[in-house]
Formats: C-alpha cells, structure tokens, sequence
C-alpha cells in the first residue's frame, strides 16, 4: 500500500481541528465491529493512497502542552484511505523509536521518548477499516504528565508493517512538561484570610464565576482582583486574584429528532475556545483556578428532567469524551432554557435528573468537579429521595448553588437551612438530600445597573444575615462577568467588592458606613488596561 507522506513542519501551539468537534452534534457515527479479517493482496490495493491521521490535527506532528503534576490529555487516531477495501482489514498501532534521531535532527529540537507509563491506548492499539469502508473508527491515546519531569518528549505512533512504506507513516506527538506557571497575582487562598480567628476571621471566600463566550475571552476572569484594606491603622493588607471555579457557557443539551438522541451542542464559540485551549482555558489552569463547562437546556423540549435511560448513558458519554480530550476541570448542570412542553417531547419527572447526576459522576469519577445550580422546578424536589428514585443528589456532588440573581431585585439569599430568616429568599428550596450545608451557595450575585435604585443596589441584608449566624458555606457565586463597556453599568462597575465587604467575616460588623473591621473593594485596574499599555473599552471581548 501506497502512502502521502507530508513533510514535517514545525506548528504552533496544539489546533483541535473541528472534526473531533462535530461529533458532539452529528448524528453518531456507528460504531466499527471489531473483526479479525485477513489483509487484502498487495495487488489489489496498489494503487490505493491511506494516511494515519489525528483527530484533533491536519498535520502529522501534534504540540501538547501539560504542566507538571497530574493532569493529562487525550487525543485520538485513525487511518483513512482514498478507496474503500473489498474486505476486513486490521490495522496495529506500534511506537516507533527508531525515527526519534532522524526526527530531532530534522526539527532542530532534543526530544526523548515519552516513557511507556505515561501514556495508554485507551481502546486498544488495533484500528479496524470495513470492507466497503474508507475509514477505521477513532481510537483513543491518553497522554499522562504523572512523574514526568519537566523537559521535552515525543512519542511516535505508526502503524504495523503492511510494506516498507507505511513504516513512515507516523504521527509525531510533541509534549512538552513545563513547570506550573505563576502569575504577578495567582490564586492565593492561604493568604486570603489573617491568621484563623483574628476578627471572626474563618476561612477564604470560595468565588464561583461564569463567564458566556459568546461574549468574551474566558481570559477575562484573570483580571478580577479583591483589595483588602484594614480599616484601624488604615493599611492595604493585600490585593488577590479571586476566582476558585469558572463556568464556561453556553454548551447545551439539544434533541435530535432523526436519532432521538440527547446531543451535547458545544456551539460556535466554545467550539473555538476548546479547539485553542492552550490560548484560552490553560492560562486560567495555571493559575489555580478550575475551569468548568456549564451545561444548559437548549429549547428542544428535552432537557435534564425528561431523558431516558439511553439518553442519560448516551449524553454522559458524550461530556466525559469532550471533559477528557480538553483536560477541562469538571462540569456545571444547570437546567434552564430547555423548553419543556413542547409538543410531542415527554413530561418532566422526578427522576431523570437524579440519574443523570448520578451517571456523569460515576462517569467523570471523583477528580473532576461536578456542580449543580439550583433553580426553579428542576431542582425543586432534590430534598426528597422517595421522588428521586432514592437518589440522594447531594452524594454525588462536589458543590450546588443558588441560580436565582435577577438585577431588577435585591441580591437574593437561598439559605434552605434557615427559610425562616427574614433575610431569606422566597426563592429558597429545601436542602438537597445528602449536602452538606458547608457545599452550598446560599447567594449568586447579580451585577446592577447605575440606574437600579439604591434600595435594590444595597447588600447590608448579606451582612444582616451573617450577622444572624447563619452563614454555613463560604461559597460566593457571581452572575455572568463582563468587562469595562461604555453602557448602564459603568458607574456602578462589577461591585463584587461591596457584597464580599458584607460577606466575609472579618469584614462588615454593623450597618454603619464605617462599621467594618476590613474593607473589600473590586480592583479593576487591569480591565481598564488594553494591551496596547492605554486605557479603554472592550478588553476581552472575544476576537474571533
């Protein structure tokens, strides 16, 4: 068999081509029987031309970039012909070490083997083309960082010897392990807080950020810092990057109507983000934060509260191969928008959801995140394990918060272990069944308007309620982030410093202007500033 071997040519940083992309919201591809057939005579494929190929690459030399630690990457291959084969043919993924001299010497770079345990095929090395078919299924690798130094390596993946020339035909993936990278302000929570129990002090505020990247950069999280000062001696004790989780939306759950399938639609812009992640989701890894999908009903009808058995395995399937090609920290749910009622899609029930939590844990395992907004019907009845199959939701979760942060009211406070309280939401569900109260956000701050009265504006009721006692959870979570635009919230700014201020512990002690022990303010010094060194509108805003 004949080959087209490209030249090698260095690239830039990994490109995750939209070929893997497309499959979250294609229709899905049926998967190859894996048959043990003969290879076809040399004779009657001579003139057929085949490549191995990447998923995630045009080219066959693929750049990963992983930090040191324990994070990992997976990216898939297979082999592609310009005619299809009369029969069955098997095809073996080998790694090739005896073209690393030749291949350093050609790129002008030192690149040794990636050792054996640190990287795995995940569906076995054996790629299996059809007869009638052009094309074998995707088959996965799992590139790992454990126990690697920092340094530059490469592994070679061929395939078995059919002839001389498909020897050269090789994928070269170049990873490189480089060292955790630490910004001018990184994520500190150890020193967020004085020592434990000056001033009530207890422990960081854990902010939970969304940011919709039909919007902006997700980058954009990067420039939101807090300033603490202490108020007696007045002194700036610090200024911190804030920012522990970052949703990244909109990917949504849309229905097929040809397959009946639950589809994960990534959309135009994630898509973009995901396929440079090295440009737009590592640089806010490194800096300690993670980086999570926010998943949400697409308006079909079908959302998380009315899937089937299928559907649930189905869909989960899908998230955790998008969650693992793009090493992304975990996964948001968050039942909106799904337009349930349309006619001819089923009723909404007590238990789909419930499952569906259930399966994407079991799915993604206990290394990555897995959150819950809590809002409205969805969400209503996750207190009762009898509605819920005796699934108890809050077993499965790492953290759930509050969805209700409407700016035309006052920052809503769902506290469902003191409904009682004055200060309380009318929003508030009872506690999900197996939570505990420390792993949940009672407030999600909307962002108000310079024209919103003041009386809507005005946070004291968070201090008032902490004041109360009855602050369990140290998670604080903030609607959509937006940057520095010339429109109805530029005077008011992103005042995430204000309700922090009534947050924190140490901060607020009374209703006073000056009734506080620290004082917390936004610092949006860097929003203002344009790349180019002025100041302006408009940073971060996407660029694509």
């Amino acid at each position: 068999m004949k080959t087209k071997i490209k030249k090698f040519r260095t690239i830039g940083t990994m490109l995750l081509a939209a070929t893997v992309l497309a499959g979250f919201t294609a229709c899905k591809t049926d998967t190859v029987e894996q048959l043990g057939g003969k290879l076809p005579d040399k004779e009657g494929i001579e003139n057929v031309y085949g490549i191995l190929r990447c998923s995630n690459s045009c080219e066959n030399i693929v750049d990963m970039i992983l930090t040191e630690g324990n994070g990992f990457l997976v990216n898939g291959v297979y082999f592609e012909q310009t005619k299809p084969v009369s029969e069955n043919v098997s095809i073996q993924l080998q790694i090739d070490e005896s073209v690393i001299e030749a291949y350093n010497t050609l790129t002008g770079e030192e690149r040794t083997l990636l050792p054996e345990s640190n990287y795995e095929f995940m569906e076995g090395n054996t790629l299996e083309i059809s007869a009638n078919g052009k094309q074998s299924a995707l088959k996965q690798i799992k590139f790992l960082a454990e126990g690697l130094a920092a340094g530059k390596y490469v592994l070679p993946v061929s395939i078995g010897e059919q002839g001389n020339a498909l020897r050269d035909n090789v994928i070269y993936f170049n990873i490189t392990i480089r060292e955790p990278f630490v910004g001018e302000n990184p994520l500190d929570q150890e020193e967020f807080y004085p020592e434990e129990g000056e001033n009530g002090a207890k422990e960081p505020i854990f902010m939970v950020f969304y940011v919709n990247t039909k919007d902006y950069d997700p980058r954009l999280v990067t420039d939101f810092y807090i300033r603490k000062k202490q108020r007696r001696p007045p002194v700036e004790l610090w200024t911190r990057a804030v920012g522990n989780i970052v949703n990244l939306r909109t990917v949504t759950l849309k229905y097929d109507e040809a397959s009946g399938r639950a589809l994960l639609d990534l959309g135009s812009d994630m898509t973009h983000v995901l396929s440079h992640a090295s440009t737009y989701i590592w640089p806010i890894q490194e800096t300690e934060r993670k980086v999570c999908l926010s998943l949400e009903g697409g308006g079909t009808g079908l959302g998380f509260c009315n899937l089937t058995d299928e559907q649930i395995a189905d869909f989960v399937a899908q998230v955790k191969t998008v969650v693992e090609t793009y090493n992304l920290d975990g996964i948001n749910l968050w039942d909106r928008n799904s337009g349930y009622g349309k006619e001819g899609m089923p009723e909404m029930n007590t238990t789909s959801y419930p499952k569906l939590i259930k399966a994407m844990r079991e799915a993604l395992g206990t290394n990555k995140l897995l959150t819950v907004t809590d809002h409205e019907e969805p969400t209503e009845y996750f207190w009762d394990t009898e509605a819920t199959g005796g699934i108890e939701v809050g077993q499965y979760l790492d953290y759930a918060w509050s969805g209700y942060n409407n700016g035309n009211e006052v920052t809503q406070i769902c506290d469902p272990w003191h409904p009682d309280d004055v200060e309380v939401s009318k929003y508030t569900h009872k506690p999900f069944a197996g939570l505990d109260p420390a792993k949940y956000g009672c407030i999600n701050a909307p962002w108000y308007k310079g024209t919103d009265p003041t009386s809507i504006r005005d946070t004291k009721n968070v201090y008032r309620w902490r004041a109360a006692g009855n602050k369990q959870s140290q998670i604080l979570v903030f609607q959509d982030l937006m940057t520095r635009l010339q429109n109805e919230y530029e005077s008011t700014g992103q005042s995430y410093g204000g309700i922090c201020l009534n947050f924190a512990d140490d901060g607020r002690n009374g209703t006073g202007l000056t009734s506080y022990y620290n004082n917390y303010t936004n610092d949006t010094t860097n929003l203002a500033l344009l790349p180019d060194g002025t100041g302006g509108y408009g940073k971060w805003l996407k660029d694509w």
